[in-house]
């Protein structure tokens, strides 16, 4: 067994701190007869019918226990939303107050109906969403018209086609993750139509492959002899595997959602593939991402004398340095492998969000292989933001983070009302315009967030590296990914770093080479203050 050096990225489940209104929730009923008095506005959630709304009257939650609760004997008030046009918005914000959009967004529930309450996204608001599934759909339209340009033959419509395709699968996941299975409906029309158009049959084959690949696998024995030293075999463990992913668990994670975890990976990896290496595949432009098993995940017991002997006995993890604050963290991450994976995470099972810790944590490797060259990554800010664009994208929530982000501990969300004009209507503050209002009035410029390692990040450095990195994605295309691979070749001399990263800006996305970094704040500011402002 290899002695694995462990990563500085510690990651641990994110304790968001976000205001009293920026939550949205479900409402579970005791039976179908109360449920059916709510027919208008149920959606399906997990198996089960519910109402998905943000909390009005009556329905609190507490910052101080942790829990929701609302008025059993009486009204409780709910901003609701159509669950078959979440584009539309909920309510606007006049003179601070929130004010729904018409009767149809108002919705009183009576808590004797009441079965529980289930929080989805604590730093989500309905506004938020709804500007979330505009923004998707209007990149759908994008990617469209961009393939549209060529020729149906040629292998740019192909790549084209196919990262179109995926975008708008990738919405029905986001749908079905947040609730609104019921506008799915017309989207799969549409993906219907475009499944029908000729396609790189190449392409979707190794999607579709990787995802036939999950399959249950054995437990090494090496994992079991563990299991009998630290739990007299208790520990009962189980794995599952794909093509480019494994995962070794015990209770109370289930084989379903271990094998649910896994098809959601490997639909990142594809995603990622279609959206950011197939449409730019050249010579000088190559996938990085290995046909071959890259990422391992481990979930011991929450117990750290069992967690130091799974991690130290599995994976050869040292706890030397720092060993106490390190052992009472959720989780860790490595480098290395027995002999296939070359990243890994181990986790204590808590409370886990198991998709989001997939999520995140390949949004980690994917950075590292897409923009470092399939070799580590000396951009911390890159990293982070590549996690929290993968759980955004497919998720529509980041519940992991390598740390935390607290978005009220400086104010960041207070604004003057003599900014506003007298009764001026604003849509209410979403988790997109808290990240940005975050970035744009406290955020480094990216040149000096990218000489930061992880801990040194602040808050604002996190929601600025992710901002940053979403205009990228979006507006500057194959220069843009081109210019953040250039970031991860640069700063393996850290010398040099900035002067050959400025240079790369000036060569590659045409800005002048003495205010390069300049230039390309600018654009980014216009783009989060403009094209993802809802005021």
């Amino acid at each position: 067994m290899r002695l694995l050096t462990p990563l500085v990225c510690l990651l641990g489940v994110l304790a968001l701190a976000p205001r009293s209104h920026a939550q949205v929730i479900a409402v579970h009923f005791k039976d179908e007869k109360a449920a059916g008095k709510y027919k208008d506005h149920l959606t399906e959630y997990r198996g089960e019918l519910v109402v998905i709304g943000e909390p009005k009257v009556g329905f609190v939650y507490s910052e101080q226990n942790h829990n929701l609760s609302y008025v059993p004997n009486g009204s409780n008030e709910l901003f609701v939303v159509d669950p078959k046009d979440p584009g539309k918005f909920a309510y606007f914000v006049v003179d601070g107050e929130r004010v729904e959009a018409s009767k149809k967004n108002k919705l009183v529930i009576q808590g004797a109906h009441v079965k529980g309450l289930t929080m989805l996204m604590r730093d989500q608001t309905l506004p938020g969403l709804s500007k979330e599934y505009n923004i998707r759909t209007q990149q759908i339209e994008e990617f469209r018209a961009d393939r549209d340009r060529y020729d149906k033959t040629s292998r740019e419509w192909q790549a084209r086609h196919v990262r179109l395709v995926t975008a708008m699968e990738r919405l029905v996941g986001w749908l079905e993750s947040t609730g609104f299975p019921a506008a799915i409906k017309s989207l799969q029309k549409d993906l219907a139509k475009e499944n029908k158009a000729a396609r790189d049959e190449a392409i979707r084959a190794r999607g579709q492959a990787a995802l036939d690949s999950v399959e249950a696998c054995e437990v090494p024995e090496t994992l079991k002899s563990l299991s009998q030293e630290a739990s007299g075999g208790h520990d009962v463990f189980h794995g599952f595997q794909s093509q480019h992913l494994r995962i070794y668990y015990c209770d109370p994670i289930t084989d379903a959602e271990a094998e649910a975890a896994l098809e959601l990976g490997e639909r990142v990896i594809e995603g990622f593939r279609a959206e950011f290496v197939d449409p730019y595949l050249a010579e000088d432009y190559v996938d990085h991402i290995p046909d071959r098993r890259f990422h391992e995940f481990l979930f011991v017991p929450d117990d750290i004398p069992k967690y130091e002997k799974y991690t130290t006995g599995f994976y050869g993890v040292s706890w030397r340095e720092n060993r106490e604050q390190r052992l009472a963290m959720g989780g860790g991450r490595t480098t290395g492998g027995r002999p296939e994976p070359m990243f890994i995470d181990f986790w204590k099972m808590r409370d886990n969000d198991l998709q989001g810790i997939v999520c995140h944590s390949l949004g980690h490797s994917l950075a590292s292989l897409h923009y470092g060259g399939g070799m580590s990554l000396n951009q911390d800010w890159l990293a982070e933001a590549v996690g929290y664009q993968v759980s955004f994208e497919h998720l529509g929530r980041n519940n992991v983070t390598c740390k935390a982000f607290d978005k009220e501990k400086s104010g960041y969300l207070k604004r003057d009302k003599q900014e506003r004009k007298e009764g001026e209507k604003t849509v209410g503050e979403g988790r997109r315009d808290v990240y940005n209002q975050v970035a744009l009035s406290e955020g480094r410029s990216i040149d000096q967030i990218a000489l930061k390692t992880l801990f040194e990040l602040e808050d604002a450095d996190l929601a600025k590296s992710w901002s940053f990195y979403d205009y990228v994605c979006r507006k500057e295309g194959k220069a843009g990914q081109e210019w953040l691979r250039a970031a991860g070749e640069c700063s393996r001399n850290r010398q040099t770093f900035l002067q050959k990263w400025r240079e790369a800006a000036a060569s590659i996305l045409t800005v002048s080479p003495g205010e390069a970094f300049r230039s390309l704040e600018e654009r980014w500011r216009s783009y989060a203050s403009t094209e993802q402002s809802t005021d």
